[in-house]
């Protein structure tokens, strides 16, 4: 191996698979809850600087540790014949819902304000944060025995979460027109997903593995709980209408509950 391939097999350092309500998931939970409150909390003197500043730190903290993920689990070392070989794992290529606000974050460093940055903010608050919500919330089957990538999976997660709180308590404008906006970009984002399912799966290049974005591709079942039970049981059409329609319902709840909240606070 040479200099940066034992880094990088460093990196895949093993610990025991953390368990949801441990020391790590409580510890991580924690740290969140701390950011987020003081990001609500404290006093801007420049609104547009802070949000940017936070957007710069998710965005590119997170796709750091994104990229570093993508080398370890590929890389893969065979201690008896001393080499190092390269595989790379094609069912966790970064383009799910859950990491899309990496994406997100990072362009709209770039951009002044404007329908188009409120759109894609939108899309990450009423709706990347049902993904965030559910991996806080029961992280199980994200944990592996690698450190870096429960480091990572945290991060993305967690860090999304707060950053979605963040605009929905001073950035959005809590109305209809912006759940809408933000559903759009969502609509945008799986037309993009499905047409990378079905390229990546016709040009063979998987071989015999799992490529699946936004875990609706026809050629493999979704791994997500009723509905991979709605896709083994029903049409595809059925079934991709289901997950259109639940996630827009998730985001119209969580629309609702930042209103209520809202209405109660003035």
């Amino acid at each position: 191996m040479n200099f940066f391939e034992k880094i990088f097999y460093a990196l895949q350092f093993e610990i025991s698979r953390p368990k949801s309500y441990g020391v790590f998931h409580i510890g991580c939970l924690l740290i969140s809850f701390l950011i987020l409150f003081y990001l609500i909390k404290r006093k801007e003197k420049d609104h547009e600087k802070s949000l940017k500043r936070i957007l710069l730190i998710y965005g590119f903290g997170v796709l750091l540790t994104e990229v570093l993920k993508q080398i370890t689990w590929s890389l893969n070392y065979d201690k008896v014949l001393n080499i190092v070989t390269w595989d790379y794992q094609w069912y966790a290529f970064p383009f799910q819902l859950c990491t899309t606000p990496i994406f997100i974050s990072i362009i709209c460093v770039f951009l002044k304000k404007s329908k188009l940055r409120d759109s894609l903010l939108s899309y990450m608050a009423f709706f990347t944060i049902l993904g965030s919500i559910a991996t806080a919330v029961y992280p199980e089957t994200c944990f592996v025995q690698t450190l870096l990538v429960d480091i990572h999976t945290m991060l993305l997660h967690l860090g999304s979460l707060v950053v979605s709180i963040y605009l929905l308590k001073k950035e959005i404008n809590i109305n209809f027109k912006s759940l809408l906006s933000g559903y759009k970009v969502f609509i945008v984002f799986v037309l993009l997903a499905q047409i990378l399912n079905i390229t990546i799966y016709k040009s063979g290049i998987i071989m015999d593995e799992t490529f699946n974005m936004f875990y609706i591709s026809p050629y493999f079942e979704s791994s997500l709980p009723l509905y991979n039970t709605i896709q083994s049981n029903a049409p595809y059409l059925v079934f991709l209408l289901f997950y259109l329609v639940t996630i827009f319902i998730g985001g119209l709840i969580v629309f609702g509950i930042t209103k209520l909240i809202k209405k109660k606070s003035i």
